[in-house]
């Protein structure tokens, strides 16, 4: 059942993860006196880029063909770790916040390289600033996830969420709540999203992600796209599990139990597009020289997340 329970959740995220993407595009749209495009878009154009011949420099080498297949791997790799549905799963023992992190790195590193293999000037400059920007904001992570683990007492993803679930929220939510808001900061920034980056930009001089991927087209480029929106499906499902950790499926797994956690993972990925979008649509893209400022404010209130869960525990 636990195996059953994992591929629901796999193909789940998978699945709601250009819905996402087009919710939080919907939504901004609203936002801005706009109708908007169809929150079925995206996966439209998967498909249409999907359909597209690639071009390919010949200064590139195979490390240019590899990443789009490494950083898909790694994006599969999170979807299938992060319980973003249920706990208590086949996957739990190796939800380790050390391995995913490790997972998660491993597909920026290679889109970094992706990045700098063609020599052009926009990929470099892509890639220098997101190796900043991934210097600056791991320390928030961990120190957020660590406070997290100091809380729950389990050094798993799995094991947090399950805590999370099983106690009061009363009782939580005072020692959570600065973890809870340093988690936003790094979902913001490991997703490339504002005041971090722009992702719909098309201005060269402002781009981090997208100068990343400027050399890809045709399905290497889909597989990046959807890579990013699998990400970021997975860490807002993580984050509003904790934030509002009801409806998410545990043991023993009733079919009841999967329909109203089946249900609560819509709810739950709507309510945080609407946040995600309202966060950029009320703040502006910060400088980038400015970045060291945001990442060092994540990092302060992470440390006061972890003190809080250090004095709780001790009380």
């Amino acid at each position: 059942m636990t195996v059953t329970i994992l591929i629901l959740q796999f193909f789940l995220v998978l699945a709601a993860a250009p819905a996402t993407v087009g919710i939080v595009r919907k939504i901004k749209a609203r936002f801005q006196n706009r109708r908007g495009a169809r929150i079925t878009l995206p996966y439209w154009s998967l498909l249409s880029l999907l359909r597209k011949e690639m071009t390919i420099t010949r200064h590139s080498s195979w490390v240019f063909r590899i990443v789009p297949f490494v950083v898909f791997g790694s994006a599969l790799a999170l979807a299938a770790l992060i319980p973003s549905f249920a706990v208590g799963i086949l996957a739990a023992s190796m939800s380790n916040i050390f391995l995913v992190g490790a997972v998660a790195a491993l597909g920026s590193a290679f889109l970094v390289f992706g990045g700098m293999d063609t020599g052009s000037t926009f990929g470099n400059m892509g890639s220098s600033r997101e190796m900043t920007i991934a210097s600056l904001i791991e320390p928030a992570v961990y120190v957020s996830l660590a406070s997290l683990a100091t809380l729950s007492g389990s050094w798993s993803l799995d094991g947090i969420a399950l805590f999370f679930a099983a106690s009061k929220w009363v009782e939580i939510i005072l020692p959570a709540s600065l973890t809870l808001v340093a988690l936003v900061f790094v979902l913001l920034a490991e997703n490339a999203r504002y005041p971090v980056d722009n992702p719909a930009t098309h201005l060269e001089l402002t781009m981090v992600h997208e100068a990343m991927v400027l050399e890809y087209s045709g399905p290497y480029l889909a597989m990046l796209e959807y890579a990013s929106w699998i990400k970021l499906t997975a860490m807002l499902m993580l984050v509003m599990n904790l934030v509002a950790p009801w409806g998410i499926l545990t043991s023993p797994f009733a079919l009841g139990a999967t329909l109203i956690a089946l249900v609560a993972f819509a709810i739950k990925l709507g309510v945080g597009a609407f946040v995600i979008a309202f966060i950029e649509s009320t703040i502006v893209k910060m400088r980038f020289y400015r970045m060291q400022e945001y990442m060092s404010l994540a990092l302060i209130v992470a440390l006061g997340g972890l003190a809080i869960s250090l004095v709780s525990i001790a009380v």
